[in-house]
């Protein structure tokens, strides 16, 4: 990713965040100014607000999907990409090395 893709896609999570919209489970790629976001969000709601927000970019193409509780064991929604929850994945990220 050049440096101009890089800036696109920080000010688009920006935006999605701007909104309301949590990006955790959304994976954004930019690559010669063209953006691909995919990945789940919790709601219907998210989905449409986020759709919104990334409309007006140039080359775009999104492929985002509410993530309802009832599709997963946990009642909490996982993600497609990682295929883990939000919470597991933060319990996951400040686990210490036990060595």
């Amino acid at each position: 990713m050049n440096n101009r893709d890089e800036t696109i896609r920080d000010k688009l999570l920006d935006r999605l965040t701007a909104v309301g919209v949590d990006a955790r489970s959304l994976a954004v790629e930019v690559a010669h100014g063209t953006v691909i976001v995919r990945g789940s969000v919790p709601s219907e709601e998210q989905r449409q607000r986020a759709t919104d927000a990334l409309i007006g970019v140039h080359s775009l193409e999104i492929a985002i999907r509410p993530v309802t509780p009832v599709e997963s064991d946990d009642g909490r929604g996982r993600s497609p990409i990682t295929g883990t929850s939000a919470e597991s994945a933060h319990h996951s990220r400040h686990q210490t090395d036990p060595t």
